[in-house]
């Protein structure tokens, strides 16, 4: 946003109107192959905006190509149409709209680089300043913006036959005599990264922390600044402060960023909460699920933001996708009953408006919290006029500027001139609404059809989980997980979003479930008896106590039933023995599997083979095998008893006399 788009201009050095268009970053617009120029602007600056106040630009051209230019004139290029509408700036920006203009050709309009005989060679530079009184450019009206630019025409023959080769356009503001209430909301939020209570994917948000959040933080803390946070970010930021572990290729580790969050937790404490507001759980892609009936997403944002106290006192801004909004949009998000839902795509230049389903809106800049910032200084210059063009539109009505990133707190910093007064949130929401919102049907950037298909498989995954862990504190509030999962923060990021979701599903999926918590025994039982007791294991290794009961079930339930065993609580990296009875009712040979299941008879984890022999002869053999020991026993004393005998008689016979 805040750049129209390059393209080539053939239009000759005595043309009197041109098609404007601007060229990002200073890229040429090419009227031959073999003329390759770029034109920067360096600075720009407007002394008012009375008729003889002065609009001061100053450019840097170059020859960035490997021929020579001739005849080289730069001239100011701007169109007297004034621009009323916010859509109508934002469209003629993002170049979706033409506007026609031409070139004043007054002394100080134009600057000759070179003549016609006169080379501007490959690697040449040429610095210059060109001005123009509001009067002689045409800028008259109050309470609009005009575009203006500056064209650059060469040949590369020497002859008269000049073109536009290089070019450069943005907006010159035109305020009333009032001045403009400019709110300042800057947006705490981030890309998710917690899987469950105190379980992160990775250690992103200390970055974050340390970087663009510290940022933007030091902003929300300013009196001149007012505030959003996502309920999601605090409550990661939160449990991270008290201890947290990331998983890594499968392996927990402790983290890091305790002191970090820690830090940052409390500056945040210290904000002025007045001057604060919270967004949905996790900022969600609200237009991917209107287009995918995810009607449970502000359901799920209530119940989720329930489990962060520290910020159900604050009023709902509901931040839609992309920041634009239609009245389907703002229909389907009315039963969250925020106080205000932002849009940058409303023609009315209110900072507060009012809408169809009862919602206020917020008409937040079209500038900020769309693009970065560019690097470079001339298109700095172009999004700060562009967003200064937008606040003369808004007027007495006031401006909302969404700051996301440090960027964008610069760029409001350098778009504050005297004509614009701060005013907080508060103040905005509790003054006067302005018209009802005029939305433009938009289409912005949202997550695909397959992030809302995966979505229906995480909450499969997430269910089966907590039948499994009832006291599940990994997966205690399954709706922040799904909203994290659809964050509009992965949107431009498939990568990232594809990360979490393979570390999500490698904590609660099936796979990661059933390789953990397992069953083991012997593949073979015999039965002494119609009934008898065997063991098996059950092992669990998650983090978090199992209840599961073990499941038997036979190819022959007529000749041996095996009763489930009791729900037991296999508690994190242990094992648990439990006995199984079966139930025979004839002799021979069956074969069983042995699985287990949680409390709702899912199963869990593979099921074991098992196979058991019946037979009652087993206990007649060790009747006989009683018996015959009884009667050896007997048989050895008797077989004693007479040997003690003989040898007493012949003791007798030995002592009588002859």
């Amino acid at each position: 946003m805040g750049q129209w788009l390059g393209r080539t201009l053939a239009a000759g050095v005595a043309a009197s109107l041109a098609v404007g268009a601007m060229i990002i970053g200073g890229t040429p617009a090419r009227a031959a192959d073999s003329i390759e120029l770029s034109l920067d602007m360096t600075s720009m600056s407007v002394s008012g905006t009375k008729p003889k106040d002065k609009v001061t630009i100053r450019l840097t051209l170059r020859n960035t190509g490997t021929v020579p230019a001739y005849g080289v004139l730069a001239k100011i290029w701007r169109s007297q149409d004034p621009i009323r509408s916010r859509i109508d700036l934002a469209s003629i920006a993002d170049g979706s709209v033409d506007t026609w203009g031409g070139w004043p050709n007054l002394p100080g309009n134009y600057q000759l680089i070179t003549n016609s005989t006169t080379a501007f060679e490959p690697g040449a530079t040429r610095s210059f300043t060109l001005t123009g009184t509001l009067a002689q450019l045409g800028f008259t009206t109050k309470k609009v913006a005009y575009a203006i630019g500056v064209d650059v025409v060469a040949t590369a023959d020497q002859s008269s036959n000049s073109s536009t080769v290089a070019q450069v356009r943005t907006f010159v503001p035109m305020p009333g005599k009032a001045a403009v209430p400019v709110t300042p909301l800057v947006l705490l939020s981030a890309p998710p990264t917690k899987l469950g209570a105190n379980l992160f994917a990775n250690e992103d948000l200390s970055s974050q922390l340390t970087g663009r959040l510290n940022s933007l933080l030091i902003t929300a803390s300013s009196t001149r600044s007012s505030w959003l946070i996502d309920p999601a970010l605090l409550d990661e930021v939160r449990d991270q402060a008290d201890g947290y572990q990331v998983v890594h290729d499968g392996t927990i580790s402790e983290g890091t960023g305790q002191q970090t969050a820690t830090a940052w937790l409390a500056r945040f404490e210290k904000l002025d909460t007045a001057r604060g507001a919270r967004t949905l759980f996790a900022n969600p892609d609200t237009y991917g699920a209107q287009a995918t009936n995810t009607e449970n997403l502000l359901a799920w944002s209530k119940t989720a933001t329930e489990s962060v106290p520290e910020v159900t006192g604050l009023r709902l801004i509901v931040v839609p996708t992309g920041n634009v909004v239609d009245n389907a949009n703002l229909a389907f998000l009315a039963s969250a009953k925020a106080t205000a839902v932002t849009a940058s795509n409303s023609s009315v230049s209110a900072a507060l408006q009012s809408s169809r389903s009862g919602q206020e809106v917020l008409g937040a800049s079209a500038v900020t919290g769309q693009d970065a910032v560019g690097s470079s200084t001339s298109e700095q210059i172009q999004q700060r006029q562009l967003l200064l063009a937008e606040t003369a539109l808004c007027s007495t009505e006031g401006q909302v500027r969404l700051l996301t990133n440090p960027d964008e707190v610069a760029l409001n910093s350098q778009a504050e001139p005297a004509w614009v007064t701060n005013r907080s949130l508060p103040a905005l929401l509790n003054s006067e609404g302005g018209d009802q919102a005029a939305v433009k049907d938009t289409k912005p950037d949202h997550l695909g059809v397959n992030s809302f298909e995966r979505l229906k498989g995480l909450a499969g995954d997430l269910e089966a989980y907590q039948d499994l862990v009832p006291d599940s504190t990994v997966a205690a509030t399954p709706q922040a997980t799904y909203l994290r999962s659809i964050s509009q923060s992965w949107i431009g990021n498939e990568a990232n979003q594809d990360e979490f979701a393979m570390a999500l599903r490698d904590q609660f999926g099936p796979d990661n479930v059933n390789d953990k918590v397992s069953l083991r025994a012997s593949a073979r039982f015999v039965m002494s008896g119609r009934t008898t007791e065997f063991p098996v294991t059950v092992t669990n290794d998650l983090t978090e106590p199992v209840q599961v009961r073990v499941v038997v079930v036979t190819d022959n339930p007529q000749r041996l039933t095996v009763p489930p065993s009791e729900l037991i609580t296999v508690q994190p990296g242990q094992s648990e023995t439990v006995n199984i009875r079966p139930e025979a009712t004839t002799n021979g040979v069956v074969t069983a599997d042995a699985y287990l299941t949680d409390a709702t008879g899912r199963r869990v984890g593979d099921a074991v083979s098992l196979t058991i022999e019946m037979t009652e002869l087993g206990m007649v053999a060790w009747i006989i095998v009683g018996i015959s020991g009884v009667v050896l026993v007997v048989a050895t004393w008797w077989r004693i008893r007479q040997v003690r005998r003989r040898e007493s008689t012949s003791a007798q016979n030995a002592e009588a006399p002859e």
